[in-house]
């Protein structure tokens, strides 16, 4: 049996699946939106919010990494900025990666236990440049012609 398609029928299908083949990759840069958002309230609340605040912090953040790390990964999008943005070691990764030891490191290290308002800027701002990789990459990925 033949299926007849009029034109616009035709058009309306194609945009259908044009749409469900985006969605995976905007699903992807919205992922990278909020691991970026988090990134920059994770560090403050780790290193200057309340005791009872550090555990729901870090409880929130590992969810945060295994969710998202295994729905990108078993999205199985063929999408070229997703699979840029994603690759293990390529530069969004190791930049993320080493930016975020940088801001351990210097919470770790370098705060003092009494920290005044100079410290607290300065790990916010070191908590923002640490969120700069993902926003990159959702940049990317959402800008990207589709």
């Amino acid at each position: 049996m033949k299926d007849e398609l009029t034109p616009r029928e035709a058009l309306r299908r194609i945009g259908e699946i044009d749409r469900r083949a985006r969605r995976p990759a905007r699903v992807a840069g919205l992922i990278y939106l909020v691991v970026g958002l988090a990134t920059i309230v994770y560090w403050p609340v780790m290193n200057f919010g309340p005791a009872w605040s550090r555990p729901a912090a870090g409880l929130m953040w590992l969810v945060l990494t295994v969710a998202s790390t295994w729905y990108l990964g078993t999205m199985g999008v063929e999408d070229r900025e997703v699979t840029w943005a994603g690759r293990g070691t390529g530069p969004i990764t190791l930049t993320y990666v080493g930016a975020v030891a940088v801001v351990f490191l210097v919470g770790l290290f370098l705060v003092p236990d009494d920290p005044g308002n100079g410290w607290k800027a300065a790990l916010v701002v070191l908590a923002v440049c640490a969120s700069l990789p993902p926003f990159y990459a959702a940049w990317r990925v959402l800008r990207a012609a589709r």
